[in-house]
C-alpha cells in the first residue's frame, strides 16, 4: 500500500498545497474497509487511476459513483467511501481560494459536488489522465501533473487576492476570526467580502470557519487519542463540549466518539499508516 503526501515544486506552491497519492490492494476474499470522510473545505482535482469508488451519504442514504477525473468543492456532508479491492488515486490539493482561479470560474455551484473535470477543463485533462494511467512509475505521475499545472498557471494572472490569505488564516485558526475582522483585513465592506469569499470558496466565510473548526477538532483527536474531548473543544474555540457534538452531528452525522471509531477501521489504518 502507498499513502503519501507529496510537496509540489516551488513555483507551484502558490496554487497547490500538496498532492496525495494512494494505492491500495486488498484481498478479494475479504471486504474492503470503508473510509469515513467528514465535511471539510479542501478543494482538489482527483484522478482515480485504478479501481472504483462509490460514496454513501449517511444523511440522504444515497450512493454516488465519482467520475474518473473529479473536481471536488467544499464538502459539507459526510461520505463513506467504498473502494474496489485494487484502487489508486492521485489528488491535487489546492491552496485555499486557488482552485477558483485555476478553473477560472466561481465555486458557488461546487458545494458537496464531484464534478466531471472534462466538462470544466476540456478534453485535454483526459489526455493527462491517460498518460497517468499508462505509467507504472509514481515519480512519473508527479512529473506529468506538474508539467500540466506549469502550463496551466502560465495563463493565470499573478493576482493574489486578500481572500486567499484570509482563507488560509481561517483554515489555520478558524476560531480566531469574525466576519467583521475578516472584512476589515480584506479592506472590504462586509457584503463585498462575503460575496467575493463565496465566489472563491463556494461557501460563506462563517460556514467555512465552522467546518474548519470541526475538522481541526476531529484531527486533533485522531492524531492524539489520549486527548479528552472537553479539552479539544475548548482548544478549538467551542463554548463547551455540547457545541462540539452539535457540529459533529451536522458535519459527520454521528457523535465524536463514533467518528473516531469509524476512522480506526479505515483502509490506511488497516495497513497501519495514516
Amino acid at each position: 500500500m502507498i499513502y503519501k503526501i507529496i510537496q509540489p515544486a516551488i513555483h507551484l506552491k502558490s496554487i497547490v498545497k500538496d498532492y496525495l497519492l494512494l494505492h491500495y490492494v486488498f484481498d478479494h476474499r475479504n471486504s474492503t474497509p470503508i473510509k469515513p470522510f467528514p465535511a471539510n473545505t479542501q478543494h482538489c482535482l482527483v484522478f482515480y487511476l485504478r479501481g472504483s469508488i462509490t460514496a454513501f451519504n449517511p444523511k440522504t442514504k444515497l450512493y454516488t459513483a465519482f467520475p474518473k477525473i473529479s473536481i471536488n468543492g467544499s464538502q459539507i456532508s459526510r461520505f463513506d467511501f467504498h473502494l474496489s479491492p485494487q484502487y489508486s488515486m492521485f489528488s491535487i490539493n489546492f491552496q485555499p481560494g486557488a482552485m477558483s482561479k485555476f478553473l477560472k470560474t466561481p465555486l458557488t455551484t461546487f458545494m458537496d459536488e464531484r464534478i466531471d473535470a472534462e466538462a470544466v477543463l476540456g478534453s485535454g485533462i483526459s489526455e493527462i489522465y491517460e498518460q497517468m494511467v499508462n505509467t507504472n512509475c509514481y515519480e512519473s505521475l508527479i512529473q506529468i501533473v506538474e508539467e500540466y499545472l506549469s502550463k496551466s498557471i502560465q495563463k493565470l494572472k499573478n493576482d493574489d487576492q486578500p481572500i486567499d490569505k484570509i482563507a488560509q488564516l481561517i483554515t489555520q485558526n478558524p476560531s480566531n476570526y469574525t466576519v467583521d475582522k475578516m472584512a476589515d483585513l480584506a479592506c472590504l465592506s462586509i457584503s463585498q467580502f462575503e460575496r467575493r469569499f463565496v465566489q472563491q470558496l463556494g461557501i460563506t466565510p462563517k460556514f467555512y470557519a465552522r467546518i474548519n473548526r470541526f475538522y481541526q477538532a476531529y484531527q486533533i483527536k485522531d492524531q492524539n487519542p489520549e486527548a479528552d474531548w472537553f479539552s479539544i473543544a475548548i482548544k478549538t474555540g467551542y463554548y463547551d463540549y455540547q457545541h462540539l457534538v452539535k457540529d459533529f452531528k451536522e458535519f459527520a452525522h454521528t457523535s465524536p466518539h463514533s467518528l473516531i471509531e469509524a476512522q480506526a477501521q479505515s483502509p490506511e489504518r488497516f495497513f497501519g499508516i495514516g
